[in-house]
Parts: C-alpha cells; structure tokens; sequence
C-alpha cells in the first residue's frame, strides 16, 4: 500500500472547518430559536395570571359598575394587582435576559380584563433586539351579585 504523505490527516482538517464555518452558528441559531420560545411561553403564562387575578379580583357586579369610574381608587389597585402577579411570575427575567412590561385595560362592556404583555429579548447572534408581544383576555368571575 502506498500512501502520500501530504494528504494524511485531511478529513480531520475539514470536518473541523465544517463545524466551524457551518454546525457552530447553526447552533447559536437554534439557542436564539429555543431562548425566544421560552421567553413567549413564560410571558403568556405571566399574562393570563395577571389577568386571571385581576378578573377574580372583582368580587361583586356593583363593584364592577364602580369601576366604571376611572377616578375610583381600586382601578389603580387591579392595576399593581396585575402588574405585581405579572412581575412575580417572571422572576428569571434577568438570568434570561429579557425586559418584560405589561398593560392592563378593563373592557367594561363586556366585563373582562385585557392584559397586554410584551418582552424585548436581545439575541445572541446579533445585536438585534426581537420584542414579542402576547394578549391575555379573562372575563370576570362574579361570586356575588
């Protein structure tokens, strides 16, 4: 058998310089993919709880006619109700590194809460920043008349 001696040990030269060129920013692609996945799951789930919280919150349908009232004081308490459970639930945020905000509205028509919930997450590949945005909807549970 004759080998020539230039071309021994090749392959190995060109399957590192294909996981280098082609594998390793498939792979930080698909870290971005996963990261963005997690921070929408994580954030709708913030929102519906927000949002559930402010709709069990109400326990009465008087007090739901109160509220009718924006300069009726518990408007701004289901609000930070709703902005606390929101920010509760997203205690990773800074580990994860994403900003996340919420905004509440009362549909008084049609007795829900409108959660709006948005995360501005930076990616790794880039420095772009991708915001993801979730609405949350939740009637509300009247326990009394």
């Amino acid at each position: 058998m004759l080998f020539r001696k230039p071309e021994r040990g090749s392959s190995l030269a060109w399957t590192a310089i294909f996981l280098a060129v082609v594998t390793l920013p498939l792979m930080t692609l698909i870290g971005d993919g996963v990261r963005l996945y997690y921070v929408r799951s994580r954030v709708s789930q913030a929102a519906d709880a927000a949002c559930e919280d402010v709709s069990w919150s109400v326990s009465s349908r008087t007090a739901w006619q109160l509220l009718k009232d924006d300069r009726y004081d518990s408007n701004w308490n289901l609000v930070r109700q709703a902005q606390t459970t929101f920010y509760q639930m997203l205690a990773e945020s800074g580990a994860v590194k994403y900003t996340p905000s919420i905004t509440l509205a009362l549909d008084i028509e049609n007795a829900r809460a409108v959660c709006n919930a948005q995360a501005r997450v930076p990616l790794v590949t880039t420095n772009q920043v991708v915001t993801i945005r979730v609405t949350a909807y939740s009637k509300m549970r009247f326990a009394q008349p």
